[in-house]
């Protein structure tokens, strides 16, 4: 008997959604660690010797946090090799986000999946939120590259989850000009955002995050705009930014038609007009060439 409770009758849309996101709630969770490290983050009392020894039971974690620590992107002097050291350079926040950032890439693979266009898109965006944030003066651009690396990592699990109706979504977008969010809808699948946004909840992602990745594409919309707070609509309109500045200049392949032009609306929002657009492709081009190391991560086993 179908789910609809009718002999060979199609389940409607809205099952086939609450199914999808049924699966997407059996997804491997982020390491405890990288929970545990999120806590300790937050807490005042908290200091770099009790997080590096969290760090310590996750090698591999830590293997990889380290690497990045140590690459261009950050160019620390001489390198480190703890956890501990490590913070004293680059702060518990940026070390937050590299644990999240790797935790995920660890958790979200799907074998027979060639993610790397995928990952290459969010890459950008990431570095060019950072590259954004520092422009415009945000208190925290760290977190910006994170909220854009990660911003559709509900496409990375619908791909996990339900390959084929993913696929077909992903052709639909490049053979009709239509929007990921769109394509979704139509293969029957909720969105990446609503996807992104359950797993951020389920691996309490902090709130910017949470944020960047659930309104990434609804940015100007007055109800999230009367509804986020002033610094959350900050890092959303950020990555919805960088987001439009990437498929402008077509840097990896998100799924999403390319863009004209980036809105000068949301660019206003931000402070900024057309005329910085040039300025920061360069700097986007240049970051992007410090950062591909964490495209090698993806891949990696362990």
């Amino acid at each position: 008997m179908s789910q609809t409770g009718t002999t060979g009758a199609q389940a409607p849309l809205g099952v086939l959604v609450d199914e999808v996101l049924e699966r997407v709630d059996n997804l491997p969770t982020i390491s405890t660690v990288s929970m545990r490290v999120g806590e300790l983050v937050n807490d005042p009392r908290a200091d770099a010797r009790q997080i590096g020894e969290v760090m310590r039971q996750d090698p591999s974690l830590t293997a990889k946090v380290l690497r990045l620590v140590n690459s261009s992107y950050y160019a620390i002097p001489g390198g480190v090799s703890d956890v501990t050291r490590a913070i004293g350079f680059i702060g518990f926040n940026t070390l937050h986000q590299l644990v999240l950032s790797v935790s995920v890439l660890r958790s979200l693979r799907r074998e027979g999946f060639d993610s790397a266009a995928l990952w290459l898109h969010s890459l950008a965006v990431g570095t060019c939120a950072e590259v954004v944030g520092r422009r415009i003066g945000h208190r925290d651009p760290g977190s910006c590259f994170t909220a854009g690396l990660l911003h559709d990592v509900g496409k990375v699990a619908l791909a996990i989850t339900e390959p084929e109706r993913f696929d077909s979504a992903l052709a639909r977008a490049r053979t009709q000009g239509e929007r990921m969010c769109e394509a979704e809808r139509a293969a029957g699948l909720p969105t990446h955002e609503q996807v992104g946004s359950r797993l951020a909840r389920r691996w309490r992602f902090p709130g910017p995050l949470l944020a960047a990745i659930q309104h990434h594409h609804d940015a100007a919309d007055p109800r999230v705009r009367r509804e986020l707070a002033p610094a959350l609509l900050a890092i959303v309109d950020l990555v919805a930014v960088s987001d439009e500045i990437c498929r402008h200049h077509a840097i990896g392949d998100g799924g999403s038609p390319a863009v004209d032009k980036v809105d000068p609306a949301a660019l206003e929002r931000l402070g900024l007009g057309p005329t910085h657009l040039d300025a920061i492709h360069t700097d986007l081009m240049r970051r992007l060439e410090l950062s591909k190391i964490f495209l090698e991560l993806i891949d990696a086993t362990g």
